[in-house]
Formats: C-alpha cells, sequence, structure tokens
C-alpha cells in the first residue's frame, strides 16, 4: 500500500478512535455528568469527582433535582450529611464547594433554584469566605465557570450551561480520569467519595493524622492562615463587595419563599485563636454583627420574619475538645480532624439544634449554638470574649504554638 492510500484510511483511524475516546468516557462517566450506567468493579466509584466538584456538583443539581441543600465550604462538604432526618424533605443535595468564597455560593444558589425551586437550604458561612482579597487569589477561580450553571448572576437563563457535557466526551483529560477510575476500583475506599454531595468517606485525613498525630495536622492547617494569601482582610475590594453578595443570598431566598437556616460553623477554638494572633478579632466581630444586620432588614424590606441564624462558633463543650499531645498518633479527637474541619458526629449535632431534631442516642451539650439577633448580638459576643480568656488561661501549651506560627 502506497502513501497516498495510507491518507486516505487516516480520516477513517482517526474518526473511531475519536468515537472510541467519546465511547469510553460515556461509559466510564469520570465525573458523574451524564447518570449510569454503574458497573462494579468498572465505575461505580467516581475516584475524580472530588478533584473536579464545581463541574460534577452543578451537573449533579440537573440529575437530582433536590428540594434542599447545604450550601457552604469543604467544612459543611465534609460535616453536614444531606440524609440527616432532620431535613423531612427529599431529596438533600450537599452543593457546598471546597473553598468556596461568597460569590461561588450565591451564583450556585441561584443554579439549584433555577433547576428546581428549593424547600430548605442549609448555609455554613465562614469568616474567611467573607474575604474579597482572598477571593480575587482564590486557587479554585479556574476550575469556577459562570457558563456551567443554569442562569446568569442576573438570574436569566444561561444558553452554554451544558458545554461541560459535550467538551469532556471529546476530552484527553477525561480520558485520563476515566482510565485512572477504572484502576482505582480496588482501592476506591481510600479515596474520597461523595454520596448525595457528601464527602462520605470517615477516612478523610487518617492517614495523615496516623502518621503525624492530630495535633500535627491541626499545626499544618493553622499554618495556612499565616501565609500571605491571608494577609489582607476586607469584606469590600473595588472588584467585590461580599456584603452586597450577601444581601443578594437573602433577598433571593426571602423573596423565593425557601427555607433557609444560617450556620457559623463549629470550627475548633484554636481556629479562632488563630484569628486573634493576626489582628483581626474585630473584624470577626464586625462580620457576626453585619450578618445579623442584614439578616433582620433585608427581612424587614420584604415584610417577613428574618432567617434563623445560628452560631456554633466560640468556646463553647465541642470547640474547645482538647488536643492530643504532639506526637501522640494513637488518640483520635471525637469532634474533629483538624482546627478547620469538623467530623460528621459534630455535623449532626448541628443540624439536630438547627431543625429542633430529638434523636434517642445523641445529646446535645447546653451551650452549644445561640440564635443570633440584634438584641442578643453584643451581649454574646461579650460572652465568647470572656470565655476565651478562660481558655487562655487554661491551655498555655495550645496559645504559644499558635503565636509561633505566627512568627
Amino acid at each position: 500500500m502506497n502513501f497516498s492510500n495510507y491518507l486516505k484510511f487516516l480520516p477513517i483511524v482517526a474518526s473511531l478512535a475519536l468515537l472510541s475516546i467519546v465511547g469510553f468516557n460515556r461509559l466510564i462517566d469520570p465525573f458523574a455528568l451524564y447518570g449510569g450506567p454503574l458497573i462494579e468493579g468498572v465505575n461505580i466509584h467516581k475516584t475524580a469527582f472530588n478533584r473536579n466538584t464545581r463541574m460534577s456538583k452543578a451537573a449533579a443539581i440537573y440529575q437530582q433535582n433536590p428540594l434542599a441543600i447545604v450550601l457552604g465550604s469543604s467544612r459543611s462538604e465534609r460535616g453536614i450529611d444531606p440524609s440527616h432526618l432532620g431535613w423531612r424533605v427529599n431529596p438533600v443535595y450537599n452543593l457546598s464547594l471546597s473553598g468556596a468564597d461568597l460569590y461561588e455560593i450565591f451564583r450556585y444558589l441561584q443554579h439549584a433554584q433555577a433547576i428546581q425551586p428549593l424547600k430548605k437550604v442549609v448555609l455554613t458561612l465562614d469568616f474567611f469566605m467573607f474575604n474579597a482579597s482572598r477571593s480575587l487569589i482564590n486557587v479554585n477561580k479556574n476550575s469556577f465557570r459562570e457558563d456551567r450553571l443554569a442562569v446568569n448572576a442576573e438570574g436569566q437563563p444561561n444558553p452554554l450551561s451544558w458545554n461541560d457535557l459535550l467538551l469532556t466526551l471529546f476530552s484527553l483529560d477525561t480520558l485520563v480520569d476515566s482510565i485512572g477510575t477504572v484502576t482505582e476500583q480496588s482501592v476506591a475506599t481510600n479515596k474520597s467519595q461523595f454520596i448525595a454531595g457528601f464527602n462520605k468517606i470517615r477516612s478523610y485525613g487518617v492517614k495523615s493524622i496516623y502518621n503525624k498525630g492530630q495535633r500535627q495536622s491541626f499545626l499544618d492547617t493553622e499554618k495556612t492562615y499565616f501565609n500571605k494569601n491571608y494577609d489582607q482582610f476586607s469584606f469590600r475590594t473595588p472588584r467585590r463587595d461580599n456584603w452586597k453578595i450577601y444581601q443578594r443570598l437573602l433577598l433571593l431566598s426571602q423573596q423565593q419563599g425557601i427555607d433557609l437556616r444560617i450556620v457559623i460553623s463549629p470550627s475548633h477554638t484554636r481556629l479562632f485563636e488563630t484569628i486573634e494572633s493576626k489582628g483581626i478579632w474585630d473584624k470577626f466581630e464586625q462580620w457576626k454583627q453585619q450578618l445579623v444586620a442584614l439578616n433582620e432588614s433585608v427581612a424587614a424590606q420584604q415584610g417577613k420574619p428574618s432567617f434563623p441564624l445560628w452560631d456554633f462558633s466560640g468556646y463553647n463543650h465541642y470547640t474547645t475538645e482538647e488536643v492530643p499531645a504532639l506526637g501522640d498518633a494513637e488518640t483520635q479527637m471525637q469532634w474533629y480532624w483538624e482546627s478547620s474541619h469538623y467530623k460528621k458526629e459534630l455535623g449532626d449535632l448541628v443540624l439536630d439544634r438547627i431543625f429542633n431534631y430529638k434523636h434517642p442516642e445523641r445529646k446535645i451539650v447546653k451551650g452549644f449554638g445561640v440564635l443570633l439577633n440584634s438584641e442578643n448580638i453584643e451581649t454574646h459576643l461579650q460572652s465568647i470574649r470572656k470565655n476565651q480568656q478562660q481558655w487562655r488561661m487554661s491551655y498555655p501549651e495550645d496559645v504559644a504554638e499558635i503565636e509561633a506560627l505566627k512568627k
């Protein structure tokens, strides 16, 4: 066969190769974009899902049409269970995104509401997601795309929202993830697994903890808050006003009749000590004050009650859980992985509290979760300051470790 005959067959070979890639990517579906078929030992565990959650979760909303969602960062993604019985609605999807800033949360709320009007939303808020300066350099910006959401920022239909479904079929990167999905099925229990958007796997961080101990994991987490990405803290920048975004989120929820429950995350006390050490405790208190003020002002404008706003942060029985000694790789904490992320067991108590759900085997210690309003916010902040001073006297080693990280 001469060279000219080879050229005649080249388009056919190329077309067959492309069709094979498309077919294989569709069958394996590494990001869970298309729905089924799920084959045991082949693709039932979507091990690439956690590397592309902004794409995969946007697609999941089309497939699952949830009536209730969880919104927040990786803290709620790993701590707030959509199968908790207190929801009393089904289906529920955990739409939290690792490293999410407030704008992303607002946009994914719009996305879910546009596809299926929501009955309930649990919105978990973290102080640092309101840092407008950080949002400009967020490492997740490369994976967040407006065009994959059902509506644009103004709530109008987005004609490009299905691009991911087509582009990933033809992608060589997807092919690599498809192959990885097949080869990783046998070790999938060691990979992150998401059930209804919830990071179900209980061994999150366990390998690191077993190797180094939980105190070292705490230190590793706290150290990240002293890097340059957190040096500037501002609720507003010329390009982003997080208070306006929060106001829009509240307004959308009020106008659409969503049962919104707002939660300030129950991170460990040591993370709040990091905030103190960075010299931005005044901004932390201002943040809570403004959350209360906007919640009530938007409600008043709409002639409706304000949304319940729960504060689980501060210095309480759970957030002050003692951290094992440095080098102790055996002792496991009951409520925390490290200072930022709490376990599902603590997340269940949060949901018990905000849904007023009584579980026969779970009891909540008094003082966990305070319902905030304009009448009690100042007293609440004063109480936290008092508890902070008591904790610092009781745990000087922890205080010293955090101060050392600052230096």
